[in-house]
């Protein structure tokens, strides 16, 4: 879920999902029905795991990956810079970890629409006013890391309303 919302904000990939703001962090369900077809293509698997906070889905490629793969080459390719961008950048972090990053971008990008910018500490302040579980220390290391790969428009003081790369 959080590397699409990466993928099509940060990197542009007409996914087509509107993603809101949830309990997680930006959330689309259109996400889960189209993992929902791989799956029963057989292209992914999925298991429900608990976690000491709730449950969550571990994917795992799927039998039948190759074949979807296949079907889907030409898009894939277009796009392939950006995946393993994705998988680069994020692919280590826990679940939590992307929570957060994608709050921030989220946050980051809300104010690009507002056409404000804003500054290092106001973005902490919102960002911990919606994930208040996580130290004020840790999210500005968050929005540092961010900053530094270029990925927060309002706060390099783009503001315009067309926000995409």
């Amino acid at each position: 879920m959080k590397l699409a919302y990466l993928l099509q904000t940060v990197k542009g990939v007409p996914l087509g999902y509107n993603f809101r703001l949830y309990t997680y962090g930006p959330y689309e369900s259109d996400v889960l029905n189209d993992l929902g077809q791989a799956e029963s293509m057989r292209a992914v698997g999925s298991k429900i795991v608990a976690y000491p906070s709730g449950s969550g889905y571990v994917f795992s490629p799927g039998p039948e990956r190759e074949k979807v793969k296949s079907m889907a080459r030409e898009d894939l390719a277009k796009y392939e810079n950006a995946i393993t961008w994705a998988v680069t950048e994020f692919g280590h972090r826990t679940a939590a970890d992307l929570e957060l990053l994608s709050t921030i971008i989220y946050a980051d990008r809300d104010s690009c629409e507002r056409r404000q910018r804003i500054s290092p500490d106001d973005l902490c302040r919102q960002v911990r006013e919606i994930k208040p579980r996580f130290s004020e220390e840790y999210v500005q290391q968050n929005i540092s890391f961010l900053k530094e790969k270029g990925m927060l428009l309002a706060l390099s003081g783009y503001v315009a309303s067309n926000h995409s790369p």
